[in-house]
């Protein structure tokens, strides 16, 4: 070999090493960056002089190293798999958090602030039972009405400013899944640019392009694949979101049905609005739905304001799919079915105003209501739960305005207890006490009420309807954080062998960083000698 050939040896070894220890050093400023992947450096042989043949073979001398790529590492299918159960994981915990937020309206179970003004109620009834015709007892059971509304209109409330806070975090998402989605169409253009000489990768920008596949599979269900180019192209929820540089955006509408309650439909525009998903449809492993925040949200809540009349013989009509709006059905179909039989009994209403009249005959004997309601003359029957609108209808015309949200206590009551029930006294001939209408009240509360879901066969009393609706949920969320428990352990088990592959070690960049230095300060001794030849064979020539 020349001595010019030996100086590109030299040459390139220095070359070589210094590439090596950027790239170390890049691992090692980047250890702490998410989404950073390790980058490796893959050396080859530069190219070979020709310097003499025989028969059968080239005599030929090489001049050094080049650095033929720096790769970054990844595993497809461990990148695969993490998304895949990220979603999943995703789902139910939100799910799970829904759940909670519900247990915590109703006093995380362990508190009793609700449930003590429904004993408190049944407790008022109960000492009216004993003496109907005292007006302290009346102006109790006034009193202690009013405190049951008002707790039970916070609970409902609560869920109902919750439903509130889900809609604005499905505003956020949609809007969130579509900035992702412009930022990958960023980077395929980028990505593209840089690799279209076939001279360098774009290592970093490949990183930010998995960085957002990941936090993408957590919002929903995603399919992508990577061409010939080096485009990724996107599908979510099966319709193409990202494709080479074109973004197909999401929207989340609040459609003219839902005016009332402000509730964002997510839609495709771009697809004559395109529903991106139905709602109808419950989610299943099986049909690999159950993946994604956005649709978790969307399930918990629901496309309405649960109320009473949700519940119907064959199910739970248009809220069965949604944590939020069922538990608001039932609680209201529970406060309902107090206020509606309290309000029958001390009106005396024959014609069955509340649709609960079937429920009261079953708590009392014939002649207990034959008591009730014979026998009345012109006394002041008011209600003590009257209605506020009386045109408060759901969005799908349903007329509900017993509402517990739609209650208030009666003013005339409020202002003079004494006229509840004219004062328990029958005004007939003997001015006796009604001792029937107040051992009716105190009965229904210790009575079946109803079965808590249609397909139930046991009925029970109001406290044991709240107290299995509660303890459903509780159940319920059990069930969530059992399954969002293990689909984390899963997902951290990926995540570690994913880590294996793509995560940097300090002490191996750091052992990688001394080899390349040594490889650094061998190359430039070599060259220092060569230069020293070359300058001892001119001296002597001289």
């Amino acid at each position: 070999m020349s001595l010019m050939g030996a100086f590109y040896v030299g040459v390139s070894g220095i070359n070589a090493s210094q590439n090596a220890l950027n790239a170390t050093a890049h691992n090692i400023s980047n250890i702490d960056t998410e989404g950073f992947t390790r980058q490796q450096v893959y050396q080859g042989n530069s190219i070979y002089l020709t310097i003499g043949r025989s028969a059968n073979n080239l005599s030929q001398v090489g001049l050094g190293v080049n650095i033929d790529e720096v790769r970054y590492v990844r595993d497809y299918f461990l990148d695969k798999a993490y998304r895949n159960e990220s979603g999943r994981s995703s789902y139910y915990s939100t799910s799970y958090e829904a759940i909670e937020e519900i247990n915590t309206l109703f006093g995380e179970l362990n508190g009793t602030a609700f449930q003590e003004s429904l004993q408190n109620l049944k407790d008022a009834m109960t000492s009216l039972a004993i003496s109907p015709t005292d007006s302290t007892l009346q102006s109790q059971v006034v009193t202690v009405a009013g405190q049951f509304l008002n707790r039970a209109q916070a609970v409902y409330e609560g869920l109902s400013e919750y439903q509130d806070n889900l809609n604005e975090q499905i505003k956020d998402q949609v809007e969130k899944i579509n900035e992702y989605a412009n930022k990958l169409a960023e980077l395929n253009k980028q990505i593209v640019k840089v690799e279209a000489g076939n001279i360098e990768n774009a290592n970093d920008l490949r990183d930010a392009r998995n960085l957002i596949l990941d936090k993408l599979s957590a919002m929903g269900k995603i399919e992508y694949t990577e061409n010939l180019l080096g485009y990724v192209n996107v599908k979510f929820e099966g319709v193409e979101l990202v494709k080479e540089t074109n973004v197909n955006t999401m929207e989340a509408r609040v459609l003219d049905k839902d005016a009332k309650t402000g509730f964002y439909t997510v839609l495709w525009p771009s697809l004559g609005e395109e529903l991106v998903y139905d709602l109808d449809n419950p989610v299943s492993a099986l049909q690999n739905s159950d993946k994604g925040s956005l649709r978790a949200l969307l399930d918990a809540r629901g496309t309405r304001r649960g109320t009473y009349a949700d519940f119907t013989e064959t199910g739970f009509e248009n809220v069965e799919n949604s944590s939020v709006a069922t538990i608001m059905m039932m609680f209201d179909r529970l406060c309902y079915g107090i206020t509606s039989e309290i309000n029958t009994l001390l009106t005396h209403d024959n014609t069955d105003k509340y649709g609960c009249d079937s429920i009261i005959q079953s708590a009392l004997t014939t002649e207990e209501y034959n008591a009730v309601c014979d026998g009345r003359s012109n006394g002041t029957y008011d209600e003590l739960f009257c209605v506020i609108d009386e045109d408060e209808i759901n969005k799908d015309g349903t007329n509900v305005k017993y509402s517990i949200c739609n209650l208030k206590i009666n003013e005339e009551l409020l202002a003079q207890p004494s006229r509840l029930n004219n004062g328990f006294i029958q005004e007939i001939d003997d001015a006796s006490a009604d001792n029937a209408t107040a051992k009716a009240l105190e009965k229904i509360f210790n009575s079946d009420f109803s079965v808590l879901t249609p397909d139930a066969s046991t009925s029970l009393t109001f406290m044991g309807y709240y107290t299995g609706m509660v303890n459903s949920y509780a159940e319920l969320g059990e069930m969530y954080k059992s399954v969002a428990d293990a689909l984390e352990v899963s997902v951290d088990s990926v995540e570690s062998a994913r880590q294996s592959v793509v995560g940097v070690s300090d002490s191996d960049e750091l052992t990688k960083m001394i080899k390349y230095q040594n490889a650094y300060n061998a190359s430039s001794r070599y060259f220092n000698v060569v230069n020293e030849m070359l300058e001892n064979l001119l001296t002597q020539l001289t």
